[in-house]
């Protein structure tokens, strides 16, 4: 499988762990998010943007081949690398530093990577620590540990529902809703999409 790990420049937790779990993917970085790189001590094999939020002392410290795009632009540096580890075949991808910046970025991000999904990309956000999967119709299976916290959320409208929580849910048609936040697995839990659209978030 091709996977592709992009740094992005929101907050990005990082950890051994998570400089474990890169082994295996194909990393690429958006302007800022080259600063991720270089406090992981990774190698990128693409580093693209306007580089208009990275500072000169970042980009002479961080050695990567360099592809600067105009500052007028359709679109942010975020999804033109997306588009890139598109036409390089990705089949998963990992954005790293998608969530808890700016909330006009994130949700963006959240809605391409819908359409990610629906082109048969695996896709999942993370800022190090929490971690977002976004759902289409079906049924879908996570080795949660037992207590481990989730929220559900149907994005903007599905109908929804989850078996191995503390509060399981029949199918239940939901929009708008604050009912299915913060729940607690059991153990290995199941989420079925009936119909419409859900994000899964993991957290601490």
């Amino acid at each position: 499988m091709r996977r592709f790990a992009l740094l992005l420049g929101g907050p990005l937790l990082l950890t051994e762990a998570l400089k474990e779990r890169l082994k295996g993917y194909r990393l690429l970085a958006a302007d800022s998010g080259g600063r991720h790189a270089l406090a992981l001590g990774l190698s990128v094999e693409l580093w693209l943007g306007d580089f208009d939020s990275s500072p000169p002392g970042l980009q002479q410290a961080l050695p990567a081949p360099k592809e600067v795009l105009p500052e007028d632009k359709d679109l942010t540096d975020g999804e033109a690398l997306l588009q890139r580890a598109l036409t390089w075949g990705a089949e998963e991808v990992l954005l790293l530093g998608a969530l808890g910046g700016r909330l006009d970025h994130t949700l963006a991000l959240l809605e391409l990577a819908f359409a990610l999904l629906e082109k048969g990309v695996r896709v999942e956000l993370t800022d190090g620590l929490a971690r977002a999967l976004p759902l289409l119709p079906g049924l879908h299976a996570f080795p949660l540990e037992p207590g481990a916290p989730f929220s559900l959320l149907p994005f903007p409208e599905a109908t929804l529902g989850v078996e191995g929580a503390r509060w399981d849910l029949p199918p239940t048609p939901l929009r708008a809703t604050t009912r299915t936040l913060e729940n607690r697995a059991l153990g290995p839990i199941r989420v079925l999409v009936e119909a419409g659209r859900a994000l899964l978030y993991l957290f601490p």
